[in-house]
């Protein structure tokens, strides 16, 4: 092999090692997301974290007292999906920062097999292309 196609090969790894790091840094920072939202109307607070569970809920005042509960679910329902919208948006944005892309119509090639997390926490290439277990369909 030539000293220049392993000089090549050399500083692909390096590069690959290098965006490896970035994204097991940006899943840990992802993380560690929290993000409260209020409802347009003031009377919900909704928290999730960085997998867009409800985290916590809070009424930071006496208003929903006088709602219907059709009109509190809708607060609660609102606060959640801003809670939701602001954490995604965050999210991507540590990924981008990362150099990292969101995946975007694949069509059932390599990177729909793709384990992320095995591949971040050094798993055997066997196990990063492993076929995922029925129910798992999301990456990473």
């Amino acid at each position: 092999m030539s000293s220049s196609l392993q000089e090549q090969q050399q500083q692909a790894l390096d590069e690959f090692k290098k965006q490896r790091q970035a994204l097991i840094d940006a899943r840990k920072e992802i993380q560690a997301i929290s993000v409260t939202a209020r409802s347009k109307d003031g009377v919900v607070e909704v928290t999730v974290g960085h997998d867009g569970a409800p985290a916590g809920l809070r009424f930071p005042n006496n208003k929903f007292k006088e709602m219907t509960g059709q009109a509190l679910a809708a607060s609660v329902l609102e606060a959640m999906t801003a809670s939701r919208t602001q954490m995604t948006a965050r999210a991507m944005s540590v990924i981008q920062a990362a150099g990292g892309t969101a995946p975007q119509g694949l069509d059932g090639g390599v990177l729909d097999r793709l384990n992320l997390d095995k591949l971040l926490d050094g798993g055997s290439l066997e196990e990063v292309l492993a076929p995922r277990p029925a129910g798992g369909g999301g990456r990473g």
